[in-house]
């Protein structure tokens, strides 16, 4: 289930960020270098009794177009931590004519790629994105919480700026992992409808990668 909104105010990035601790209430983060959130999220938390397997979206404009979502997949975050290093997962391929993708070479971070996009429209553009991703707390198979940064480094002049963060969270249940979405777009075309659609594809795919699923074609 999916429930978008759309909203017009700005917000302001942060590098300290307050995070969800599973047992002790909120504590102060402080994300490695490379691996921040891009701001905080505007789609509030649902209490723990409350919790479905559902994305909720936001978006709108405030300079860049932005586009974020919270959602929750009844899975351990060890599990959907390892079906979000799948790059076919986390690619927008519904949008696009073709994609590819490479491993990364920088070791710096735990585990990244690059994804080579194709767009065959009046004109014929192209962009590569650099994934990186890092546990932040906890283990590699059992984080609580994980992040995964992504930006456009190369490519059409026609997008100014592509850039996202992603949040694997555990919570109060431990079968169950909250997902955080965020990104920004400038481009001479596309906007929050785009964005809204690659968001939600990420999520119906890490769900059906979670419950051990082929992942599900593009709507």
């Amino acid at each position: 289930m999916v429930r978008a909104v759309e909203v017009k105010t700005g917000s302001a990035a942060l590098v300290l960020v307050l995070a969800a601790a599973a047992c002790n209430g909120d504590e102060l983060t402080e994300f490695p270098p490379g691996l921040e959130p891009l701001e905080d999220n505007r789609v509030e938390a649902v209490p723990t009794e409350q919790q479905a397997e559902a994305l909720v979206t936001v978006a709108g404009r405030a300079g860049p177009y932005y586009a974020h979502g919270r959602g929750y997949l009844n899975a351990a975050p060890g599990v959907v931590w390892a079906a979000s290093k799948d790059p076919t997962a986390m690619a927008a391929t519904c949008a696009v004519t073709a994609v590819s993708s490479s491993p990364a070479t920088d070791a710096t971070y735990e585990y990244g790629f690059s994804l080579h996009y194709r767009v065959d429209d009046l004109l014929t553009i192209e962009w590569d994105e650099q994934w990186r991703y890092g546990t932040v707390r906890g283990a590699v198979d059992a984080p609580e919480l994980a992040m995964i940064r992504y930006q456009k480094v190369f490519g059409t002049e026609y997008i100014y700026l592509l850039e996202g963060s992603i949040q694997v969270l555990a919570t109060d249940r431990p079968d169950w992992t909250e997902v955080q979405f965020i990104e920004h777009l400038d481009a001479l075309s596309g906007g929050t409808t785009d964005m809204l659609g690659s968001m939600r594809q990420r999520f119906v795919v890490l769900q059906a990668l979670a419950h051990g699923q082929p992942a599900p074609p593009c709507p």
